[in-house]
């Protein structure tokens, strides 16, 4: 793990070059080049997607929106789409039961909302585990059947896709600077290995769910909050807190789960094609909405006056040292329970060796024209 420099981080317009596959993915562009068979003929089946985000959050309006419209595409119009947004058909972290009993079919059921329920899962936020959210994104699906399907299955449900989010930092309302100014901080965090990252630091985390984070630090009943910069400008954190500590140690994986009516009512050629824009869309999620809002966020912070603060090398590393005993005491909690966390861990770091040198571009070519297996199958 390395301290992340002002100049590490892209400008809007090489984010939007980085992603210029995806964002012409959304765009359609690929829709005729990569088409797949399909014998349904009956009426067309509706996809019905919630989500706790506000409609004109960019992730929304950037992505889900014009992803929607792809899959119509791909699929011929037998499939259209009804989406719901800003919490409007449950609240936020009642996805699973929203899945279950037909309120939705594709919904936020995010692994870091409820340690209790996804165990390995919670391995996917540990400190430097992964190069970029891009392969992660990717990882993550590549493992889903080893590692995490039979916690999201005993649920009831299914998997619609993983996806990473973008590096975690800290908004605060105070700089943190320094390793020891994390010591007493009220920090924002989800449930889990997040949380035990902010304890090695000596501060102490407080459970918030999405919807909850801006009136928590607004009201000053939290010092700073833990997310992604896409994240930050969506609910609003980037208006609200005075500093930005560039800490990049965590990512979530931001899991949308499937209903299993919903899945065993589409026949074989629309799953087929449901899984290929499934993995096309994590993928472009990942690289549109935390990497190029993300980007854009940081712009408008600097302009809203939020002070950017960077970590010397040296203060990031006593931070990182502080961290890594996390590693471990995940590892031996989860094989004392009978889990693999150890070989997962292995599996992630081969997984990261093999997509080592390629491209954002060269991860959202090879998710449209050579789609993972369905994660369900």
């Amino acid at each position: 793990m390395q301290a992340i420099a002002a100049e590490s981080e892209p400008s809007f317009e090489a984010a939007r070059e980085q992603a210029s596959v995806a964002r012409a993915w959304l765009e359609g562009a690929f829709v005729d080049e990569v088409a797949y068979p399909l014998s349904y003929g009956g009426p067309p089946l509706t996809l019905k997607v919630t989500g706790h985000p506000p409609a004109t959050a960019s992730a929304v309006v950037d992505v889900f929106k014009p992803a929607f419209r792809v899959l119509e595409a791909m699929a011929h119009g037998k499939i259209k789409v009804e989406d719901h947004w800003g919490a409007s058909v449950h609240k936020d972290r009642e996805g699973v039961a929203a899945l279950t009993d037909g309120r939705s079919h594709l919904a936020p059921v995010y692994s870091g909302w409820d340690s209790s329920a996804y165990h390995l899962a919670q391995g996917l936020q540990l400190p430097g585990l992964f190069p970029s959210s891009e392969v992660a994104t990717l990882v993550a699906e590549e493992l889903y059947g080893r590692y995490f399907r039979a916690d999201v299955e005993r649920q009831g449900i299914l998997m619609g896709r993983m996806k990473s989010s973008g590096a975690y930092h800290l908004f605060s309302m105070k700089p943190v600077r320094t390793r020891d100014d994390f010591r007493g901080l009220r920090i924002g965090t989800t449930e889990g290995v997040e949380a035990d990252v902010m304890r090695a630091l000596g501060a102490s985390p407080v459970t918030l769910s999405s919807l909850e984070m801006n009136p928590a630090l607004s009201e000053e009943r939290i010092d700073a909050m833990h997310l992604a910069d896409g994240s930050a400008e969506v609910f609003g954190i980037g208006k609200v807190a005075r500093y930005r500590s560039a800490l990049g140690l965590v990512r979530q994986n931001l899991e949308f789960g499937m209903s299993r009516t919903l899945w065993a009512a589409l026949p074989a050629d629309l799953k087929t094609i449901v899984n290929a824009w499934l993995r096309a869309q994590a993928q472009a999620e990942t690289q549109v909405f935390y990497g190029v809002a993300g980007a854009r966020a940081r712009e408008r912070f600097k302009l809203g006056g939020l002070q950017f603060v960077y970590f010397a090398p040296a203060e990031f590393e006593r931070i990182a040292e502080a961290t890594r005993p996390v590693v471990d005491t995940f590892v031996a909690r989860e094989e004392a329970a009978g889990r693999p966390a150890r070989a997962m861990l292995a599996d992630i770091a081969r997984r990261n060796e093999a997509h080592r040198g390629k491209s954002v571009n060269d991860l959202m070519r090879e998710a449209i024209f050579h789609p993972l297996p369905d994660l369900n199958g």
